[in-house]
């Protein structure tokens, strides 16, 4: 059953990474179609690349776009993807933000006392580079962050990947904390991440960056589901049920404004 608890004591707090935090989604598509046309390949249709972000990894993005083609052909495109992604944020004709309202949220949550953490499909040099480069490192304890290795993880797809990431997390935060049912909130934007979260019984917020994302979500069953992380405090509260009555009837619009369905286990 997903956990319900009364207050936000020992919270969790874990972050998908790549369009959740980080409007990276661009450069990773960017990458992708620029490779293509390298080895040869038609470029793709870029939304259609965007919309397979955190859904599929990149293996199942490139079989979907290249078809079969044989594994040392597949290894060095991938290779390629993932250095050119990796030197676009650094080139000076590049520039990435984090969504709006997402510095200031983190920061409030780390210094009201909450633990935060990071768990994506993301390669874990390449988070430690997006994380520096928006200055935000210092507001994640490195034991709360998981992210990829390629070949410690290959193979897995996006869903399963995330769901035994935030599960080595809630394990080593309920075994700090000691504390066993110890509250986790997963914040991500993708359906993979919503499933993932759903799989463990942990507390999920869905963030939309657009109309499209935000369809897919509430279809998925999201209940909690955010359009500005400006928002996020607030529906934190009334997530773990801890709203005071003062301000339930503020909490009450945001969900209306969000239109929030349940989970269909």
């Amino acid at each position: 059953m997903t956990q319900n608890p009364q207050n936000a004591k020992n919270l969790l707090i874990v972050f998908d990474l790549v369009s959740t935090l980080t409007d990276a989604g661009p450069r990773y598509v960017r990458a992708f179609a620029d490779i293509c046309e390298k080895f040869g390949y038609p470029k793709p249709d870029e939304e259609e690349v965007l919309e397979m972000l955190g859904n599929k990894n990149l293996k199942e993005i490139t079989q979907h776009f290249l078809g079969d083609i044989n594994d040392d052909l597949q290894g060095k495109f991938m290779q390629s993807c993932n250095k050119e992604c990796d030197a676009m944020l650094f080139r000076e004709d590049w520039h990435e933000d984090l969504f709006p309202h997402v510095h200031e949220t983190l920061e409030k949550l780390h210094q009201d006392g909450h633990k935060l953490g990071i768990y994506t499909g993301t390669r874990e040099n390449a988070l430690e580079d997006q994380i520096t480069y928006h200055g935000i490192k210092h507001l994640f304890n490195a034991a709360y962050i998981r992210g990829k290795d390629n070949q410690r993880d290959a193979g897995i797809n996006s869903r399963d990947l995330k769901a035994a990431q935030l599960e080595s997390l809630v394990e080593r935060h309920r075994a700090d904390c000691g504390d066993k049912n110890a509250p986790v909130l997963v914040i991500g934007d993708s359906v993979a991440d919503a499933e993932a979260a759903a799989d463990k019984g942990y507390l999920f917020i869905g963030f939309a960056a657009n109309d499209r994302k935000k369809e897919k979500l509430q279809n998925s069953g999201v209940k909690y589901l955010m359009t500005d992380f400006a928002d996020l405090p607030l529906l934190i509260k009334g997530a773990t049920g801890g709203v005071a009555p003062q301000e339930k009837s503020a909490y009450e619009t945001v969900k209306k404004k969000r239109a929030p369905r349940r989970w269909k286990r």
